[in-house]
């Protein structure tokens, strides 16, 4: 593990200074996930269409899918496996499944869609620059924590198949005790896990509850590169905060966007 250092992140023109720790997130930051989402979401969607006929399309829905294939702000791309079971519960219960029985048949059916699409490390490789970024964050003595929205053991099993252990300082997922990225607790747990404080580290991620998780820290460098078609700000901002980024005065967190993490640099 490095010793702990300070240093300037540059983004894009953008300057975060007297940074101590950078909090990456995971799918879609660190780990393309497009092509395992996509076929993991098809399956849910098929078996849960075998249980309850009717259903598949307002799965698919649920989940994010849309014309152009699944959205990378949609349910199954940001949302934790709690929020993904409720949403499929409730596509079954617009078909008219009792909610008790929706539950049920969400939490079995994309039990049995993880088993068809397991390990998850294995359909889910480093995106393209990902190791170097790594490598660099690491000379530079930076405190490096992967935060995500997947549970743990998926943490760790990525970070254990990839060999990535010398890298994280700490690994954090979702879990009964912090059941999502914008728990309250979430981010304070991993900072205390490492030392540290919120406003001495840096968020960097794909998702609107990565800004969100940001808001406590020094700043926010939004990863738009780990999609096929590349996201926009709009999809980590919303429309309003997308539009609000742009005027002068606006968003107060300092926040800089990169498609390519060369667009990163550290001094």
């Amino acid at each position: 593990m490095g010793a702990r250092s300070v240093v300037t992140v540059f983004c894009n023109g953008q300057l975060f200074t007297d940074i101590h720790a950078v909090f990456l997130d995971k799918d879609g930051t660190l780990a393309n996930v497009a092509a395992y989402l996509s076929q993991l979401g098809h399956t849910q969607a098929e078996l849960m269409e075998r249980q309850l006929p009717g259903s598949q399309d307002w799965v698919l829905r649920a989940l994010g899918f849309c014309h152009g294939g699944l959205s990378p702000s949609g349910l199954l791309a940001v949302g934790s496996r709690q929020e993904t079971i409720v949403g499929i519960a409730a596509a079954a219960a617009m078909v008219g499944c009792p909610w008790v029985e929706a539950m049920d048949l969400a939490r079995t059916t994309l039990g049995a869609a993880d088993q068809q699409h397991s390990p998850k490390a294995a359909y889910t490789p480093l995106l393209s620059g990902a190791l170097e970024f790594l490598g660099r964050l690491r000379q530079a003595g930076l405190k490096i924590v992967m935060v995500s929205a997947d549970g743990q053991e998926n943490l760790e099993k990525f970070v254990q198949h990839y060999g990535l252990a010398t890298y994280f300082d700490h690994l954090q997922g979702v879990s009964c005790q912090h059941p999502a990225k914008t728990s309250r607790n979430f981010l304070p747990a991993a900072c205390q896990a490492i030392d540290c404080e919120p406003h001495q580290g840096l968020v960097i991620g794909d998702a609107a509850s990565d800004w969100q998780m940001a808001q406590s820290t020094r700043g926010f460098i939004g990863y738009l590169g780990g999609w096929q078609s590349p996201l926009s700000k709009t999809d980590i901002l919303g429309p309003a905060g997308a539009a609000q980024a742009g005027s002068q005065g606006d968003l107060s967190l300092a926040r800089s966007f990169a498609t390519d993490f060369s667009q990163i640099r550290l001094g």
